[in-house]
């Protein structure tokens, strides 16, 4: 589905067409049906020039997609430390998703940066995993240690009755254990099942929409997808 033209305009970068626009009348909070704004198109796709002309011309950096997604979200999946402090200056409210998404992808400035902003080291996303489990799931050997330096809970379980342990484990993160066993976490039995093969999550219209998104899908899945492939 085609982008309204201020969107498909931030998500170019081309603040020539977006001046036009926004004198034109065009609402600079105007959101496509998934509730991506012309800011969060601009910060996924990286164009911090495009970023700065929407705040100062009144872009709302607190706008969330219809999946929970922000601008902010958006700088953190990509480790766009820049875009990020820009933004964190700019008043954006932190929430819980940035410090979980960057940690799952090993950005590690991204992460510290949060931490330093005050982000909640054990924010838990609806499957109730935190950036330590995801850290742990994917190998960030380094945001693992930041995070455990930083006050990370390694008792704490997501939905499926795991910890951040037990994941490590299961993936083979054999040193990531070790971090977590020293610690002070222990290997827990799951009270529940475990999930059958990957669930597909519902996907936002527009297929690009940035993969943090699954990470808050909708809450009519009760279990944890085995592999959050995300919807870029």
């Amino acid at each position: 589905m085609d982008l309204p033209p201020l969107l498909k305009a931030a998500k170019a970068g081309d603040i020539k067409t977006m001046t036009e626009l926004l004198e034109s009348g065009a609402d600079i909070n105007e959101t496509h049906k998934n509730g991506a704004s012309a800011l969060i198109y601009a910060a996924e796709h990286g164009h911090m020039n495009a970023v700065k002309f929407l705040i100062e011309h009144g872009a709302d950096p607190a706008i969330q997609t219809k999946m929970g997604g922000t601008a902010l979200n958006r700088a953190a999946e990509s480790g766009n430390t820049e875009m990020m402090e820009y933004l964190l200056d700019k008043g954006t409210p932190i929430g819980d998703l940035a410090l979980i998404v960057a940690a799952r992808e090993g950005n590690q400035e991204a992460v510290q940066l949060l931490i330093d902003a005050g982000a909640d080291v054990n924010a838990q996303q609806r499957w109730g995993q935190t950036g330590l489990m995801l850290a742990a799931r994917e190998g960030h050997s380094a945001v693992v240690k930041l995070l455990l330096d930083s006050g990370a809970n390694v008792r704490l379980r997501d939905k499926n009755g795991d910890s951040a342990l037990n994941i490590a484990i299961d993936n083979d993160n054999a040193d990531i254990a070790m971090q977590l066993r020293r610690a002070g976490a222990k290997a827990q039995v799951k009270k529940t099942t475990p999930p059958p093969a990957a669930a597909e999550d519902e996907e936002d219209e527009d297929s690009d929409v940035s993969e943090l998104d699954e990470i808050i899908a909708d809450d009519s899945e009760d279990e944890i997808p085995d592999d959050m492939e995300l919807d870029d």
